[in-house]
């Protein structure tokens, strides 16, 4: 790993202004660059960021104030930000030993060494002996299938460093193709001292301790990820799912309420945090937090809060977040959770024409919206319409086959219309995704159980178990 070197303000303005014909525009870039690294070393990113920026805007031909620039990204931990500042570096000095390391190294942590293959070359010649240029060529030839040679040069660099994290990273992945799990969990421990973005890493390492079916390791790397990278919702919502299945639900509720914070207007992400809390049932958190919870939020997080209240039997619950909140407005991608969750609720508790006014008019704007069409799927149910209802809950299947109330309540209706068979395949179809819904294998083993299919019904269970191995089981 190099060293971070920073040229200091005074010889950058000095570097300027002693260059012949200096004109006003080198002056202001200069100082500019000089500020920027001031502020670098004080810690003052922002500045420094803005400050390097402007000295670029006017003078993008100085090698160093690319240099400056990478710097501050390292800082930044813009690790992609930086690899195109080293790139610029490389354009002015093709020599330059930090930028054509930094660039292997980045490349490395990013699990893209093929970006890197030029810049290992020329390190190559400039020091054969460079661990980093020998890095790459080994996940280069790993990537290709090559598993010999990459374990030759991998050997070459680890005789020389034996605890080189990002000859340790590529090692992970080759002892995890070999199926060494657990040498493969070593050495991936220790690859995340390695510089750069360790997301691909843990990624990595995460996948490693799900194959060996360790909790600990899984949890503590998904742990991991969430604290690295707090703003990033697929890191934060693996670790909220991880601590429900530890059984540490007043921590999870805490991480999915931020999750929802981060961007409070995003359906796709509020679609995620309620099939969350939906598969946990009741447990996901206590109901006084229901209405506590959705309190000043978004209209979206309220109607995330609402539909869970739906999802756990307590509709009253569910019209008590949303109030009449855009009630009257027309229907819009901005409120239709909230006024299908509405009308579901409504339709729960017997209030059938407004529930169906409110649904027509979700639909009217949205035919494919999933939450209207279970909603009038559970009153065409109500109402004797059978058939109809199993077509409105099939239609929301085929837009999301991920939609587990959708799928739960197609098969309760198919039950009830003596077509257990039918009930059985719709919720062996969603048992496919490891990470399926506990609530579709729990009604399933019910289901075959039922039909005296009991070798199936433990078959189930025991699939179910293998794919999550860290997972609530389902209550059955």
């Amino acid at each position: 790993m190099i060293g971070r070197y920073f040229i200091s303000g005074p010889m950058l303005l000095a570097a300027a202004l002693l260059t012949p014909a200096c004109s006003s525009r080198d002056q202001q870039a200069a100082t500019a660059a000089a500020i920027a690294n001031d502020a670098l070393q004080q810690g003052q990113l922002v500045v420094a960021r803005q400050q390097i920026n402007k000295a670029l805007a006017v003078r993008d031909d100085v090698g160093d104030y690319w240099m400056l620039s990478a710097h501050i990204a390292l800082a930044e931990q813009n690790y992609s930000g930086a690899y195109d500042a080293y790139e610029s570096v490389v354009m002015f000095d093709r020599t330059n030993a930090e930028a054509l390391t930094r660039l292997c190294q980045i490349a490395l942590s990013a699990d893209q060494p093929e970006r890197a293959e030029r810049y290992a070359d020329q390190l190559g010649v400039l020091n054969p002996a460079e661990k980093s240029a020998i890095t790459v060529k080994a996940a280069i030839a790993f990537k290709r299938g090559d598993k010999k040679t990459a374990t030759r040069l991998l050997d070459q660099v680890l005789a020389i460093d034996p605890g080189d994290a990002l000859a340790l990273g590529v090692k992970s992945k080759l002892l995890a193709a070999n199926d060494d799990l657990a040498g493969a969990a070593k050495a991936g421990e220790a690859a995340l001292a390695a510089p750069g973005d360790a997301a691909g890493r843990l990624t990595v390492l995460k996948g490693i301790y799900l194959k060996m079916k360790d909790g600990a390791g899984y949890a503590r790397t998904v742990a991991r990820m969430a604290r690295s990278y707090p703003d990033l919702a697929p890191a934060q919502m693996d670790y909220a799912a991880s601590l429900y299945d530890t059984g540490d639900a007043a921590s999870a509720f805490a991480v999915t309420r931020r999750v929802l914070a981060l961007r409070p207007d995003d359906v796709t992400l509020a679609h995620g945090v309620l099939d969350l809390w939906a598969a946990q049932g009741a447990s996901a958190m206590p109901l006084a937090a229901i209405v506590a919870g959705a309190a000043n939020g978004s209209l979206q997080t309220r109607a995330t809060y609402a539909q869970y209240a739906n999802a756990i039997g307590h509709p009253e619950l569910a019209l008590k977040v949303l109030g009449d909140v855009a009630e009257r407005d027309p229907a819009s991608v901005a409120n239709a959770d909230a006024k299908a969750a509405r009308a579901h609720a409504r339709a729960l508790t017997g209030a059938t024409d407004p529930a169906r006014a409110e649904i027509a008019a979700v639909l009217a704007a949205d035919g494919d919206h999933p939450g209207a069409l279970v909603a009038r799927g559970v009153l065409r149910a109500k109402a004797g319409d059978q058939r109809g209802g199993i077509e409105d809950l099939r239609h929301a299947l085929a837009g999301n086959p991920d939609n587990a109330l959708a799928r739960l309540t197609l098969a309760d209706l198919q039950v009830a219309q003596g077509e257990a068979v039918l009930a059985t395949t719709t919720l062996q179809d969603g048992l496919g995704d490891p990470r399926a819904d506990p609530r579709i294998a729990a009604r399933l083993v019910q289901l075959l159980r039922g039909q005296g299919r009991n070798a199936e019904a433990g078959a189930v269970l025991e699939t179910y178990a293998r794919d999550n191995p860290f997972g609530r089981k389902p209550r059955a």
